[in-house]
């Protein structure tokens, strides 16, 4: 058990890449503190991974990363528990609908900005100082960090953003033995992202043109298992010597 007497602190952990990650660290003997807004979602993960006989444990912790408060009670939770943080897991995040800056409201730029870079930014603040004995941070971001015309401006802007404070926070701690990593996925077979499908969901159709175009593949969307296992390895001491890296796992789409 590769993470046995560990700490970990997962964020989006009610469904998707989140909630299979969280299993698969449970499985490997952690003490997983699983945040996510909707509490009823991570009672059932609860039991669903003692359903499955994991040896670790899943601790629901029901916030809302974009709100301070919530943040600095988890973190004073795990300190008073635990003293100590081993990892990370920035999974929290929220899509745009595919807009250009030209349509972006400032009630989406606000909400997408407060989750995806302000909440994994408070995370990054108030966990380093816990992992005393060096750790491992990582975080979900996306190939619209690293490309264009992938999603709409607030949510490319986000996750170009998140990609900076991974890179400056492995530059910065590494001498201290914490590595940072993420893993940028491209589509993933999700609850957000079938939501995005629905005749209600608002989507900008010519923003949604131009995601659409380019290059094409067989497989154009991981499963949520397949993302979560990339975020268990760049966490684990497999990964020992890699920091600062932004892994790509589209299937190759971006190298098409």
């Amino acid at each position: 058990m590769q993470f046995k007497d560990k700490v970990v602190l997962l964020t989006g952990a009610s469904s998707g890449v989140g909630y299979e990650a969280a299993l698969l660290f449970a499985a490997e003997g952690a003490k997983v503190y699983a945040v996510a807004r909707r509490a009823e979602r991570l009672h059932g993960l609860v039991e669903k991974s003692k359903s499955e006989g994991n040896p670790g444990q899943i601790i629901p912790a029901a916030g809302d990363v974009s709100k301070k408060e919530d943040v600095e009670n988890v973190i004073a939770t795990i300190k008073s528990n635990d003293g100590k943080l081993d990892v990370l897991v920035c999974n929290a995040g929220v899509m745009d609908k595919f807009e250009p800056i030209t349509d972006l409201t400032e009630e989406a730029f606000d909400r997408i900005i407060d989750i995806n870079v302000k909440g994994n930014a408070r995370l990054f603040k108030y966990a380093i100082p816990l992992m005393k004995d060096g750790g491992s941070i990582v975080a979900t971001t996306s190939i619209a960090g690293i490309r264009g015309g992938k999603a709409g401006a607030a949510y490319t802007m986000s996750k170009h953003a998140l990609n900076g404070l991974v890179k400056n926070t492995a530059a910065m701690y590494g001498n201290k033995n914490i590595r940072c990593n993420a893993v940028a996925p491209g589509g993933i077979e999700t609850e957000m992202v079938a939501s995005l499908t629905a005749p209600d969901a608002g989507i900008d159709a010519e923003g949604m043109e131009v995601i659409g175009k380019g290059a094409s593949i067989k497989k154009m969307s991981a499963t949520a298992k397949e993302i979560a296992d990339n975020i268990v390895f760049l966490a684990s001491d497999r990964a020992s010597n890699i920091n600062g890296l932004i892994m790509v796992s589209d299937a190759g789409l971006t190298n098409m």
